[in-house]
């Protein structure tokens, strides 16, 4: 900013030393005065100017409220009249996406439901299928078992085996 030499600096200093420490009224009272009068050279009357400006925006500040005013209901109206020419569109948008939105349901409940019969005529047939599996193993277990003794005893007649029947005689229900 600016530069002091060393001799001003001093005296500032030993002013200050004696203002701090004897603290007789005149040197308190010069200090403010000797404050007061720095504070206002260096302000350049910078607040006269800065009055002028305000008083000229407080004077134009009713001009300006009036036609924001005016310039903020125009276009609040053209917001408000847009809105209610967009109304209508929404509207039967909304209603065409419900209509949509249920015919949706509709048909996913129809495939749910078709779904639903194969699946459960799906687990109907492997049910069969697997009681069907299990009498023919009982009886192939039967079978074998009576081989087994008969082999045993010396007894058994491959050629009166039950085998064929059992598998002949019941693939026929599959075969619908």
């Amino acid at each position: 900013m600016f530069k002091q030499d060393i001799k001003t600096i001093t005296q500032d200093a030993g002013t200050f030393y004696g203002t701090i420490f004897n603290h007789p009224k005149d040197n308190v009272n010069k200090e403010i005065k000797s404050f007061v009068r720095e504070f206002e050279s260096n302000r350049n009357n910078r607040e006269y100017g800065n009055l002028e400006k305000c008083i000229v925006l407080a004077q134009g500040a009713p001009d300006k409220f009036s036609s924001g005013t005016f310039l903020f209901d125009k276009n609040m109206n053209d917001v408000k009249e847009k809105l209610n020419n967009a109304k209508p569109t929404f509207t039967s948008l909304l209603e065409d996406l419900e209509t949509l939105k249920q015919s949706r349901r509709l048909r996913q409940d129809l495939y749910q439901q078709d779904r639903k019969q194969f699946m459960d005529n799906q687990n109907q047939a492997k049910q069969e299928f697997d009681n069907e599996f299990k009498e023919r193993e009982q009886k192939l277990i039967k079978e074998y078992r009576t081989m087994m003794e008969e082999a045993l005893r010396g007894v058994y007649d491959p050629s009166a085996s039950v085998t064929s029947n059992i598998t002949s005689g019941s693939s026929s229900k599959h075969n619908d």
